[in-house]
């Protein structure tokens, strides 16, 4: 298992070049786990897209869609107090100290492609470009 932020997961349902590190990730581990936030980030970043143009609204559905595949039951809740330390302490936001929480409550690596929380993450982390 591994928890991924939003990047990670906009890489794999987006697609294309950038697309392709997060999917050999995906293939590599299949059971990707993230906190609740990362839902509401992803489509806040999908909808935007849909008012550039970049995609349709069908496909941001269907990206959302895809993304409660892949995450299936694995959304975490993480503890406020651990997310406000976290955050406080590596300079991270709020939804990205909870995928440093959630990596560290579930014992697993964090996939980003953030260099921030590359750094808050320490050894917890994993890059992924």
């Amino acid at each position: 298992m591994i928890v991924v932020d939003t990047g990670v997961m906009l890489r794999l349902v987006v697609g294309g070049r950038a697309g392709a590190d997060a999917a050999r990730l995906f293939r590599q581990d299949p059971e990707w786990a993230a906190p609740a936030s990362l839902i509401t980030e992803l489509r806040t970043v999908l909808l935007g897209l849909v008012r550039d143009r970049s995609i349709t609204a069908d496909q941001a559905k269907a990206m959302c869609d895809d993304v409660a595949v892949v995450l299936g039951p694995r959304i975490v809740t993480v503890p406020s107090h651990r997310v406000v330390d976290t955050a406080v302490g590596c300079g991270l936001t709020a939804a990205e100290a909870e995928c440093v929480v959630a990596a560290r409550e579930l014992g697993v690596k964090l996939a980003t492609g953030d260099r921030g929380v590359l750094r808050g993450a320490g050894e917890d982390g994993v890059w992924v470009v």
